[in-house]
This record gives structure tokens, C-alpha cells and sequence, in this order.
């Protein structure tokens, strides 16, 4: 018997997803669904002149029917690839397990002597289970992960046995991933995944989304963003630093009119960020500037210089951030002129806008080659001149004839043929 009080939760359950959200929704549309949960076995009946228009099926089903979708979370590693261990449900709508980062990652976060399987700082970085209650301490929960990821590694590939600690370390963690990748493609396989809006920011063949480049650039080691109280105007800018020491640098702020003319003389801000902190570099409220967002926006530019973690190299840092008005349909977006050549010596595309400013800035790789290009769903304005921009190419159909087929666009070509 569960120590938990079932009904209770229950009866909050569908008090808060039944008797609150669903009339709400349905009292402004009835031209969409509304499903309560995640993962569901659907409803046994619908009707608006019910005091509770939905009734849940719950578990009661029919053996051999299929009613909704499924998610699968099964840390067994025994069944782990025994398709009849799968759910079954009209589509698949999570599943998953996890594995250790590369050593490269490592490197990036924790000392080199923390650097092997059974390390508790390695240990504790562990956020699968949590250890529920009021219990302080995540270790127990921590090393049934571990045991979890082991499981996986020692049933199904040779498990490494190097010498040398961070080699054998690297090892491990490489082959928890090649794990998690077979777990995948189990599934996949079992599920298959189809050419349509998914959460994740990588399609059905490996092209890259427009999500996957940003996250590329927002979780650089130092970057500045913008936050904007669009009720009370109020704007302000931060750097934001992930290194583990004091960093410091030069934020440039210009604002700009969508023609990609300077509005204002630029302006400087020095900073100094703490180690894993963020500082405040600009504060101001978009209802007293002397600008209207729907013909300009703030281009904000950090320039930095610090090592790495575990690094004694000095390395420049610097990420650019575009303060706009939320809607982008609104402002006078006008035609950039973008350009676009590519170098066969240098293997880099060169992109220039050369009239106007470009929002959204799209490098789009053909059908038939796989690759991913350096940077990508970015903002150009004229004054920045010509950007150069390297790609991977990961596999290529067309003999190399694909250089001649990637184009380029802006949100500018959403508004015309």
C-alpha cells in the first residue's frame, strides 16, 4: 500500500487540470484540444454540459486497444533494448537515459585529480533522482545513477580497463554515451521519429535548427544579454561570466536604426564580472529614451580576455547581443542586400549585407549534405562588414556541387517572393 495520500493528490489533480484550466481554455476557443497531462490515456467522454466536461479514462482500457501517448524511463539496463519493454501508444512523446559529458567538458568544470568514475565530486554532480523528502544529502540517490550508467557500459561493451586514470576516466564516460546513443536509436527505430515540429533542436537527419546554433552562442563563457520589463520600460544589460576567475572587459552599446545607421555615438561601459557571477552594465526604461523601437534597436558587443578552466592560455572572449521590440513584424525591417560568396581556398562562406540591416540572418545547407556552419541565426549590418563563416561538412551527396546551392535569407524574405 503507498504511504502517499493517492485520493488527495488525485482529487488536486483534476480540481487544478479539470475543474480550473479546461474552462478556462475552452472560454475563449473551442477550435482546439486540450489534453490535462503529458502522457495520457485519453478521456472515455467529452461534453460541455457536464459540471466536469471531461471524464479521464485513466487505466480504464481494453487490452489491445491503443489510446494516446507514451513516455519511457526505464533505468533496467537488462530490457534496455527488448522492444517488448516499449510502451505502445499512438506516438512517443518522451524517452531517454543519461550519460557522463566528454572528458573535454570535464575538464572545463572540476580539477584534473577529481578526474575518475567513483570521484565524489564527480558523484555529486548528479541531478537524475532527487532525494525526495527533507534528506539533505544526494549520495545514495547519486550512485544508483552511477550504477545505472555502469550497468549499461559493463552488459553490452567491453569496459574500459586504461591504465592511465584520465584516459580510462575519458573512456568511460565516451562509452555511457555510446550507450545512451544505442538506448536512442532503439527507440528511434521502434518509434521512429517523423519530419515534424519536435523539442529537440536537432532534426530528423542531423541538420542543425535554428535552436541548436543559439544555444551554441548563448552558453559561451562570457556573454551580455538584455531584460526588458515591456509593462514598466524598464531595460537593463548584464555580462554574465562562467569562468572561475575575475574577468574584465568592455561593453559597447549602440543603437541603430533599421537602415543600419548609428542613431547615437556608441558607448563604452568597462566591467569586471566575478568568478560565476554577472554584472550590470546597462539601466535604462524604453519609454523616456529618445528612441521608438519600432524603427530601432540596441546593439550590445562584449569584448573580455581570461583562461579557461584548467587552461593557462589567455583567450578574448566576445559575444554580441540584439535588444529589439518584441515584435518583429512591426518594425521597419527594410531589404539588407545580403551577399554571399564562398572561398575554395579557405572553405569559408562570406555573407554581407550591404543595404539595410538583416534579422535572423539563415545560412541554409541543401538537401542531400549533412553539415553544420560555424555560426548561424545571427543579426549583419552594414557596418559590419563582410562575415566570414567556416562549415563542417559531415556528408555530402553532390560530389561537392553543394557550395553552389546554399543560400542565405533573412527574416526580410518572409515578406517577400
Amino acid at each position: 500500500m503507498s504511504p502517499f495520500p493517492f485520493d488527495r493528490w488525485m482529487h488536486e489533480y483534476e480540481q487544478l487540470f479539470l475543474d480550473v484550466i479546461l474552462p478556462a481554455v475552452y472560454s475563449n476557443t473551442k477550435s482546439i484540444s486540450y489534453i490535462p497531462s503529458s502522457t495520457t490515456n485519453g478521456y472515455l467522454r467529452f461534453n460541455f454540459s457536464f459540471p466536469i466536461p471531461m471524464v479521464q479514462r485513466y487505466e480504464n482500457i481494453t487490452p489491445g486497444y491503443i489510446y494516446g501517448d507514451t513516455y519511457h524511463y526505464d533505468y533496467d539496463t537488462t530490457v534496455a533494448f527488448d522492444l517488448s519493454s516499449y510502451p505502445v501508444g499512438r506516438f512517443a512523446n518522451e524517452f531517454g537515459f543519461h550519460s557522463m559529458p566528454s572528458i573535454q567538458t570535464w575538464q572545463q568544470a572540476i580539477n584534473p585529480e577529481y578526474l575518475h568514475f567513483s570521484c565524489t565530486t564527480i558523484i555529486l554532480r548528479n541531478h537524475h533522482s532527487s532525494p525526495g523528502g527533507f534528506s539533505t544529502s544526494i549520495t545514495p540517490q547519486s550512485l544508483q545513477v552511477m550504477g545505472q550508467m555502469t550497468a549499461g557500459v559493463q552488459q553490452y561493451y567491453p569496459a574500459p580497463q586504461l591504465s592511465h586514470s584520465i584516459a580510462n576516466f575519458s573512456a568511460w564516460c565516451q562509452t555511457t554515451q555510446i550507450f545512451q546513443a544505442d538506448f536512442y536509436r532503439s527507440q528511434i527505430t521502434y518509434y521512429h521519429i517523423w519530419q515534424a515540429p519536435t523539442w529537440a533542436g536537432i532534426e530528423h537527419d542531423g541538420r542543425w535548427k535554428y535552436l541548436h546554433y543559439v544555444a551554441k552562442d548563448i552558453y559561451q563563457p562570457v556573454i551580455i544579454a538584455s531584460y526588458w520589463n515591456y509593462t514598466t520600460g524598464d531595460l537593463t544589460a548584464y555580462v554574465t561570466s562562467g569562468l572561475w576567475d575575475t574577468v574584465a572587459g568592455t561593453s559597447t552599446l549602440a543603437w541603430y536604426g533599421y537602415n543600419g545607421s548609428a542613431l547615437d555615438k556608441a558607448t563604452d561601459v568597462p566591467f569586471t564580472v566575478g568568478a560565476l557571477n554577472t554584472t550590470q552594465v546597462l539601466h535604462t526604461n524604453t519609454h523616456t529614451i529618445p528612441y521608438d523601437l519600432k524603427n530601432s534597436f540596441l546593439k550590445m558587443n562584449i569584448t573580455a580576455t581570461d583562461k579557461l578552466p584548467n587552461t593557462n592560455e589567455t583567450k578574448t572572449f566576445k559575444h554580441e547581443y540584439i535588444f529589439h521590440d518584441l515584435d518583429l513584424s512591426t518594425v521597419a525591417l527594410a531589404d539588407p542586400g545580403l551577399t554571399l560568396s564562398y572561398s575554395y581556398v579557405t572553405g569559408n562562406f562570406t555573407i554581407e549585407a550591404t543595404k539595410g540591416v538583416a534579422a535572423w540572418v539563415w545560412l541554409d545547407m541543401p538537401a542531400g549534405t549533412l553539415g553544420n556552419f560555424e555560426s548561424n541565426a545571427f543579426w549583419l549590418l552594414p557596418g559590419d562588414g563582410k562575415r566570414e563563416v567556416g562549415v563542417r561538412i559531415k556528408n555530402d551527396t553532390s560530389n561537392g556541387r553543394w557550395v553552389e546551392c546554399v543560400a542565405v535569407r533573412s527574416l526580410w524574405d518572409n515578406t517577400t517572393d
